[in-house]
């Protein structure tokens, strides 16, 4: 792309989609926002591309969602990739005297890509995304309905969020808390590149060969240690501590995501590595102990 398109680009990024942008980060817009692009001798006071891509990068995160223009405008311009909205698509509530269910469920869709290669890879991630979205809440309706012929209490709720929106990153999450006897909260992460347009599973990320599994596995269980060293009521199933069921090392395909800050996150299902009492658990593992172990371009 030369300057000439990087300009047009931009242009189409009308001020009030900026000012947009700032009031969904809370931020108190300008009374007059300045345009980009205001006059013909604009394009020779630029001082470069790589200034302009700065600028952008700062938008990055607020903007995609915006409008179909700011996408449009974005998707022209390199290094900015895939972006992404939810939209809902499914709404079923039922409420009795002893049966409740609220079932939100969102598909992913596709609001923009920067070239045929990422619009294809965006959009064959979302068709498999929403395809698990659609099955498992389908599952979830049909077992509250087959519920409603017992007479005994059960409450359902499942909704679709988006976990982080980052300028490398767009994560879904699909929550499914069931209450009978107990309560018992599932969860379900999908995690997009932004820059391919790919659905990404925790081992795409790491180099082959690179023990990364060990590596975070034990500052997990570091953190775990830390944890009930400091408030003696909380409690882990730690396999090296004598609990032979215990946690040890994380799945091949173990749920995951990346927070606002970058950081890797891992998370585990209510019950599966502490007691049902602490909930659903995450543990954000420090970019010192991965930044060897991924793959270029991560």
């Amino acid at each position: 792309m030369n300057k000439q398109d990087l300009m047009d680009a931009m242009s189409g990024i009308k001020p009030e989609f900026i000012a947009e942008a700032q009031e969904q980060r809370g931020k108190k817009p300008a009374a007059k926002p300045l345009p980009l692009y205001k006059k013909p001798g604009f394009r020779r006071n630029f001082v470069s591309v790589i200034g302009a891509l700065a600028a952008l990068a700062m938008l990055s995160v607020a903007l995609p969602n915006s409008s179909p223009q700011v996408a449009q405008a974005m998707a022209k311009i390199p290094g900015i990739g895939a972006y992404f909205k939810l939209v809902t698509f499914r709404d079923y509530s039922y409420h009795g005297k002893k049966q409740e269910a609220k079932i939100s469920a969102s598909h992913v869709e596709v609001t923009g890509t920067e070239n045929d290669q990422a619009q294809k890879q965006a959009a064959k991630a979302a068709k498999s995304i929403n395809r698990e979205i659609t099955a498992e809440t389908d599952k979830l309706v049909s077992q509250f309905k087959q519920s409603l012929k017992s007479k005994g209490y059960k409450s359902v709720t499942v909704k679709t969020s988006v976990v982080a929106n980052t300028k490398k990153w767009y994560t879904v999450r699909l929550t499914a808390t069931e209450i009978q006897a107990d309560s018992a909260e599932t969860n379900k992460y999908y995690v997009l590149s932004k820059q391919t347009g790919k659905r990404v599973e925790l081992a795409d990320l790491f180099k082959a060969g690179s023990h990364w599994q060990q590596a975070i596995s034990e500052n997990i269980i570091s953190q775990m240690r830390a944890a009930m060293k400091k408030d003696k009521n909380k409690s882990y199933f730690i396999k090296a501590d004598g609990d032979p069921d215990g946690f040890s090392r994380i799945k091949d395909k173990q749920q995951f995501y990346f927070n606002q800050q970058d950081q890797l996150v891992i998370a585990f299902d209510q019950g599966v590595v502490a007691p049902m009492s602490m909930g659903s658990l995450k543990f954000a593992i420090p970019n010192s102990v991965v930044k060897d172990l991924y793959q270029a371009g991560k």
